[in-house]
């Protein structure tokens, strides 16, 4: 007993479809009858029992074989004969997968082959997602072994780091953007495109505010320490 033969998703039989029809069809003349039939095409068949059910389901997904490949080639070539549905219906009522073949002047195998193939591109596009997921990670410098900028002991207190403090070389990976009352903002990552600077302003916008009005200059800091400090005293 020959194998039978896999089973498609319903996304590779309509994209199957126009192949087994390559050979001789001119499209339906009916400008209300799609040429080709697309998913929803393919559910409405079913529902008024032209086609028949699925074979199989992988979860959700239902999956469909030889016979439901060959209805659909003639249906839209009786179809684009000029018959209705419904005699197309009546027509179709009992005939085996290798007649329904015959009528399209394709051979079994053929059929077969164009499904074998579609199932072939379906696990290589499988194979290379699973590469491509298992591929490490590029990145020229991770952002746990970059080295962060050290903060300039004359920085005042809570205040912004001025754009003249970040090294003209940053460590490789390593991105700053101006984000005004200078501001600068420092990340491991690709530079940001124009739509992305402006995103960044206006997100950093509240913060820039905040840390401009809490800050302290540097000869604010030395006042307050200075208060601080505790007046030696006699030794008891």
């Amino acid at each position: 007993m020959p194998p039978t033969p896999p089973l498609l998703t319903l996304a590779e039989l309509v994209a199957t479809v126009p192949t087994l029809l390559a050979d001789g069809y001119q499209g339906v003349r009916s400008g209300r009858i799609r040429d080709l039939p697309d998913e929803r095409t393919v559910r409405w068949y079913q529902s008024v029992g032209i086609l028949d059910r699925p074979s199989g389901f992988r979860g959700r997904a239902a999956l469909y074989g030889r016979r439901h490949l060959v209805q659909i080639a003639v249906i839209k070539r009786l179809q684009a004969a000029g018959f209705s549905l419904e005699s197309i219906q009546g027509g179709l009522a009992g005939k085996t997968d290798g007649e329904l073949a015959r009528s399209l002047d394709r051979p079994l195998r053929d059929v077969d082959a164009l499904i074998a193939s579609a199932v072939a591109a379906r696990e290589s596009n499988a194979q290379a997602g699973l590469a491509a997921a298992l591929e490490p990670s590029r990145r020229d410098s991770p952002f746990w072994k970059t080295r962060p900028t050290a903060t300039p002991v004359e920085a005042p207190i809570h205040a912004p780091i001025a754009a003249s403090a970040i090294p003209s070389e940053s460590p490789a990976g390593l991105q700053s953007e101006s984000v005004g009352s200078g501001v600068v903002v420092l990340w491991n990552g690709k530079p940001l495109t124009p739509i992305e600077q402006a995103r960044l302003a206006e997100l950093s916008a509240p913060l820039v505010a905040f840390l401009s009005s809490t800050a302290i200059t540097p000869a604010e800091r030395g006042a307050a320490s200075r208060t601080r400090r505790p007046q030696k005293g006699p030794n008891p």
